[in-house]
């Protein structure tokens, strides 16, 4: 009987939990923690563009409302300078960003503008472009997510719409 209250007590049977439980339990509040650690939000990307207009030191920042896109997931600013930015200040600008968690950087062709990068930060994307545009010159930071502490927007059902319309033959 002895051995059977042992065995008992080092399983971890008899109704309480059991360490695998516990260490499961602590293991997906850990990945819980960091999603939500690691999740960005419009907020902070806003506060990533306008540390790293700050650092170039040139221009003046404005950002482009969005709240009518479809997606709350996005960040347009745009750093209005008179002439094509030095590339001291990009440096400065890419310098912050990379500092601020923005990374796997690279260089796309530019259509419009001088100079062009994408840049990730988890599930973001930054454009980032630099120089003379038809509009005037700057810096143009364009970036969108995947998720970002916000719901998304729901699409009606199918039901909330109603039935699809009949075609018309000619």
């Amino acid at each position: 009987m002895t051995a059977i209250a042992v065995m008992t007590a080092l399983t971890g049977c008899g109704g309480g939990d059991s360490v695998g439980a516990a260490g499961e339990r602590a293991t997906t509040a850990r990945a819980a923690e960091k999603a939500a650690k690691d999740e960005v939000t419009v907020d902070a990307v806003r506060g990533d563009v306008r540390a790293a207009a700050a650092a170039a030191g040139i221009g003046r920042l404005d950002f482009i409302d969005r709240s009518d896109a479809a997606t709350p997931c996005l960040v347009t600013g745009n750093l209005r300078t008179e002439d094509a930015p030095k590339s001291e200040a990009v440096d400065s600008v890419f310098a912050v960003l990379k500092a601020r968690g923005w990374g796997q950087m690279e260089q796309i062709p530019a259509e419009d503008t001088d100079q062009a990068w994408r840049l990730v930060k988890n599930d973001w994307e930054m454009f980032l472009a630099a120089g003379k545009v038809p509009e005037g010159a700057g810096i143009v930071f364009d970036a969108s997510g995947k998720a970002c502490g916000v719901p998304m927007p729901s699409r009606p059902t199918a039901s909330d719409i109603g039935p699809p319309e009949r075609p018309v033959l000619p």
